[in-house]
Formats: C-alpha cells, sequence, structure tokens
C-alpha cells in the first residue's frame, strides 16, 4: 500500500474499442485468450504483405477523422454508461481531457472534440455539471500527459471531482502504412525491428479520492506520473540506447506513490518484442526493479494488439483492473510505462484499495 495519503484518482468506470474486442469486457475476455485479430495488407510498391492490428469490423473504408470517430464514440458512450453515480451531486466539477494523435490536423482535432461534446449530451449527469475540456495531441506518452494534468488540476481546484480521460489513436489508415513502410518502420520479412501497426480508443472515468484507504474493495487508482524525455532518438537499428530516461522515469513514478519496487506485484509495457525495447526494458527494470524485488509478472499488450499510440496508455490501466474485477489475475499494484522511439517516456503506477 502507498504511504502518500494525498488525493488520488479513482477508476471509476471504463469503455474500450480495441482489435480484439468493442468493448472493455471483450477485450479482457479475447486478451485472457490471447486471440490474435491481426491482418496482412498489402501496400503499392512493396512485394510482401504488411502485419497490422486493425479494428477491421469497425473502421473498414472511413477517412481519417470518421476512423478516429467510430473508435473512440463507442468507448466513451461505454464508460459513461456505467456511471451511473454521475446523477448525484451536480456542483462538483467535471473535465474532459481529449487525448488525440499528433498526425490529426488541429481543425480535425476540434471538430472531434466538438462531436464528441455533442454526443455527451445525452448524459446529463455529466453535461449538468461545471465543466471544462482540454485536448491533448500526443503519442504514445499522451495518456501520462493527460493524467498530470488532472493531478495538476487537482492541486489548484478542490470542485474538481471528476475526470474523463479520453484517448483514441490509429496507425493503420493507407496514408499512414504507406509513410511507415516508406521508412521501413513496418515489421516484415528482414525487419524484425519494426512495429506492427494497431488502432484503438479507451475511456476511463476518474473520481477525486481523499486516499487510496478510502476506496471500496476491489477498486484501484491511477497514482500520478514522471516523464523524462531522452537526448537521442530510439527505434530499429538503435544500439544499446541510452536506459536512463526510463529508469528515472520509473523510479519518479514509484516515488509518486510512495512506494518501493518490493510493494509492486506487476509490471506492464508497451513492449512489441524488439531489440531496442527490450535492451531499453532490461537495462532499466534491472536498476530500479530487480535489484530489490525478484522477477515479477509483465503484460505486454502490444503483443495483441499492435501499437496503437495515444490510446495504449489509458489500454494498459484498464486492462489489469479488469482481470482483477473479473477475477482472473490477483493484482496489487501495477507499475506501467511507455516508451517512445522519440525518446519520450512515461510511467505511473495503477494500486488496488487495501480494504
Amino acid at each position: 500500500m502507498s504511504t502518500f495519503p494525498s488525493p488520488v484518482l479513482a477508476i471509476r468506470s471504463s469503455g474500450l474499442v480495441t482489435a480484439i474486442g468493442n468493448s472493455t469486457l471483450q477485450t479482457t475476455s479475447s486478451w485472457l485468450t490471447q486471440a490474435r485479430r491481426m491482418r496482412r495488407v498489402d501496400l503499392d510498391g512493396f512485394a510482401d504483405p504488411f502485419t497490422i492490428a486493425d479494428c477491421h469490423s469497425v473502421t473498414a473504408q472511413l477517412a481519417p477523422v470518421e476512423r478516429l470517430a467510430a473508435l473512440l464514440f463507442p468507448a466513451v458512450a461505454e464508460a459513461m454508461d456505467g456511471a451511473d453515480y454521475l446523477t448525484h451531486q451536480l456542483e462538483d466539477e467535471c473535465m474532459e481531457i481529449v487525448v488525440l494523435p499528433r498526425w490529426l490536423l488541429p481543425a480535425d482535432g476540434k471538430r472531434l472534440a466538438t462531436e464528441l461534446g455533442a454526443m455527451l449530451l445525452r448524459y446529463t449527469g455529466w453535461v449538468q455539471r461545471p465543466r471544462s475540456r482540454l485536448i491533448v495531441p500526443a503519442g504514445a506518452s499522451g495518456a501520462w500527459l493527460a493524467l498530470e494534468y488532472a493531478y495538476r488540476s487537482l492541486a489548484t481546484n478542490p470542485r474538481l471531482q471528476h475526470v474523463m480521460i479520453a484517448a483514441v489513436d490509429s496507425a493503420c489508415t493507407p496514408e499512414l502504412l504507406q509513410q511507415a513502410a516508406a521508412a521501413d518502420w513496418l515489421h516484415r520479412p528482414g525487419n524484425a525491428e519494426g512495429y506492427v501497426p494497431g488502432e484503438a480508443a479507451a475511456c476511463v472515468l476518474l473520481q477525486r479520492a481523499d486516499s487510496i484507504s478510502e476506496l471500496p474493495a476491489g477498486d484501484f487508482a491511477l497514482h500520478r506520473p514522471a516523464f523524462f524525455n531522452a537526448d537521442e532518438h530510439w527505434g530499429p537499428g538503435a544500439t544499446k540506447p541510452d536506459a536512463s530516461p526510463l529508469s528515472q522515469a520509473l523510479s519518479g513514478a514509484l516515488a509518486a506513490a510512495g512506494m518501493e519496487p518490493s510493494n509492486i506485484s506487476h509490471l506492464e509495457s508497451d513492449m512489441d518484442g524488439s531489440d531496442w525495447r527490450a535492451h531499453l526494458e532490461s537495462t532499466a527494470l534491472s536498476r530500479v526493479i530487480f535489484s530489490q524485488t525478484t522477477a515479477l509478472p509483465q503484460w505486454r499488450p502490444a503483443t495483441l494488439l499492435g501499437q496503437t499510440g495515444a490510446a495504449g496508455g489509458v489500454i494498459g490501466w484498464l486492462l489489469p483492473a479488469s482481470l482483477h474485477q473479473q477475477k482472473i489475475e490477483h493484482i496489487n499494484t501495477v507499475l506501467n510505462w511507455s516508451i517512445s522511439p522519440s525518446g519520450e517516456t512515461a510511467a505511473c503506477v495503477l494500486e488496488r484499495s487495501p480494504n
């Protein structure tokens, strides 16, 4: 259990749309059975097909903005449909943080957020509150950036009680696939270092709690995240990249949660099997975790979902909580992190109530 009594953000409800499921329950069930729903696609100018992890039944034939909307809106609706508690204490303030991919034009991002706002009008327990909205254009660390902004807002606004973090991304549009293939970033025969592009949306509704100990049994909370950026770019072909930024992010996340490595029960990352990620993770974990505790179970959602960009962080928070609540896995604490080829690292701790 964490030693800090400061406010935390408790997970109250969630929604997921991924390559392996169109809801949180379906995604978790498919994760349990290790169901892979990847496809092979042909791209102009390349002899061999590429593997992608798209949500084909949801996004087939859609233009980029419509593609993101088709992913995002059902995830948000699932989270909102599970939030009956929002009908109480309507004077409490709420905040919407929408994490969108960096490749999306600002005007399109505003349009998508406006359409999301219109969709939310049917949830009177949400829209009748004083509320604010923030759009965060981001990459793989987007969820952690949103979480940090939420924590800063908690500190300055005692009336803020509810935060929605909704994230969506796709690396599977024809244009993005063609660009990534031309840069030789995609996984293919002869390029085991490449990544499998994915797409997904995730939404989590969070509520302020004075401490983790006040949460009901089985509930989870997210502690404040930590970030460190490298002075170099990582990615395929990187030889012995510097793991110091990831080490600092992991240490910072533990410190923010008031924990030692021995307090962690599970690890989770966006590891996809590439050597450069493996080097960074193994080096950082040896420095921060395994020097003080034995090897821990580790989840790697990207092995089933592909690299889901801005949505990956929220997915990583929701999967462990869902696995525990469905009595599939006993979870106390999860140290969760992301590393980006741009050199960005982010980490945080997910903790279950001790009650």
